[in-house]
């Protein structure tokens, strides 16, 4: 007798999860039937107007895009550049938000879409283009002589005369000059 309690039990709680799945079933097909912005309203209570729904972006439409993603890695210098892919490619884009917003100053919006285009786009470090050389008349150039850079890059080699020098600076020294005082 005990037993034909518990199987009736068992049953009567199958039959009402039924029966309260089919009215849902049929409530969500009622719900899909009615147009979405026409009110809703039950007896005494008066309609509600529908609420304004908010545009989502599909699926394969992020907001991306390469040149976005370019502008935003041009801002960058070369170990900030590694930086910041190396915390996208551990999967901290928290962290490389926060180091890119530091390194650009820019506020969290725009580092957040930065970061956003940067991990959708992947871009190489470039490094930038010098500024054109300056005018032969101004100030700012360099005096005759020294070596800049950019020349030492482009000729290939080092200037003779800071190879002699510093070959004679290395030939005075001893071992007693590596010694901590």
């Amino acid at each position: 007798m005990e037993l034909a309690v518990i199987i009736l039990f068992v049953l009567s709680i199958a039959v009402v999860s039924a029966l309260v799945g089919r009215f849902e079933k049929r409530r969500a097909a009622a719900a899909k039937d009615r147009p979405a912005s026409a009110p809703r309203s039950t007896e005494g209570q008066p309609a509600r107007p529908a609420r304004p729904s908010r545009p989502r972006p599909a699926p394969g439409e992020t907001g991306t895009s390469p040149q976005a993603a370019k502008d935003a890695a041009a801002l960058l210098s070369a170990d900030q550049h590694r930086q910041i892919y190396a915390a996208l490619g551990q999967g901290q884009p928290v962290k490389a938000l926060k180091l890119y917003a530091m390194f650009t100053g820019a506020g969290i919006r725009a580092s957040g879409a930065a970061i956003q285009n940067m991990a959708a786009h992947p871009q190489p470090y470039v490094r930038p283009i010098p500024d054109p050389a300056p005018e032969s008349g101004s100030d700012a150039a360099p005096a005759k002589g020294a070596a800049t850079p950019d020349a030492a890059a482009k000729a290939g080699k080092a200037d003779p005369v800071e190879e002699e020098e510093i070959s004679k600076w290395a030939q005075q020294l001893r071992p007693e000059d590596f010694l901590k005082p």
